[in-house]
């Protein structure tokens, strides 16, 4: 997702870029070392840890089926590694005005987010360890703190995705009847396995997801009950996805999303993506 507002202005992207990356803790700012990652990770190409991943997923859903996750990752088209999308946004809250954004996202929970701006593009970085802002190419901020904002997108996100439900230690189970939003008949309740979050889902009689609610962080709003109810289904390289998303937040309208290009397994996304700009795929032109 990504629903915090953009825009020109120097000053609104100064403030974007210092809260996005920055938890209650203070950053790295730039002209610091940035935190080393774990260099054993870095042994197996991007490619193949995905593959790795999938492929115990299906064997773990083969010794647990899990049958209405199975259902609906089938429905939409089957497995799902990696997802680009190029939107129009209404935001209404925040930054309210007509924005124009990217977001790529990889399983597990690896996500960038671009805003496309009068002047250079702001990048917000997620690599699975730190969380990086830059303005143009310029890097301007690190961040570790596992309460930084964009990672809570990230987790969202993959929920949405669907396949990282299958990871162990995250817990399904369905929702009652009665707690079930218009327009779904079947739900799940996820808990997440490293902190504890919890989501619900609705998916409608094809088994699509059309409805997803659970935390996020959106500065300067705070940490708040997200909702996202997509529809507007249309097949791109197989999978049926969302071209419309709608959010709130708490009770308020937050955004109305307007796909203009959707990527799924686009193969430029690998975990390059994810700590440079540069190495973000397009998924469609910007103006």
């Amino acid at each position: 997702m990504g629903v915090v507002g953009a825009g020109g202005g120097a000053a609104v992207r100064a403030q974007a870029a210092r809260h996005a990356a920055q938890s209650t803790a203070t950053g790295r700012r730039s002209g610091t070392e940035a935190p080393k990652l774990g260099e054993s990770r870095l042994a197996a190409t991007s490619k193949g840890r995905v593959a790795a991943i999938l492929a115990a997923l299906v064997l773990a859903a083969g010794c647990a089926p899990r049958p209405l996750l199975e259902r609906a990752i089938r429905a939409r088209g089957g497995p799902l590694a990696s997802m680009a999308r190029q939107v129009e946004a209404e935001v209404y809250l925040a930054f309210p005005g007509t924005w124009r954004w990217r977001t790529v996202y990889m399983l597990p929970d690896r996500y960038a987010w671009t805003i496309f701006t009068a002047a250079e593009p702001d990048h917000y970085l997620f690599d699975g360890t730190t969380v990086r802002a830059f303005i143009g190419g310029r890097e301007v901020s690190a961040d570790t703190d596992p309460s930084a904002p964009l990672r809570s997108h990230a987790r969202f996100t993959a929920v949405v995705d669907l396949d990282a439900l299958r990871l162990p230690g995250v817990r399904t189970a369905p929702l009652p009847q009665a707690e079930l939003p218009p327009g779904a008949s079947a739900g799940l309740a996820v808990v997440l396995a490293d902190d504890g979050s919890r989501y619900r889902l609705g998916f409608d009689g094809r088994g699509l997801l059309v409805w997803a609610e659970g935390p996020v962080r959106l500065p300067p709003l705070g940490q708040g009950q997200v909702v996202a109810r997509f529809s507007d289904f249309r097949r791109v390289a197989g999978f049926l996805v969302p071209f419309r998303t709608s959010y709130t937040f708490g009770d308020e309208r937050l955004a109305d999303e307007r796909a203009l290009a959707v990527c799924p397994a686009d193969p430029g996304v690998s975990l390059e993506s994810f700590r440079t700009p540069r190495l973000v795929p397009d998924c469609g032109a910007h103006e």
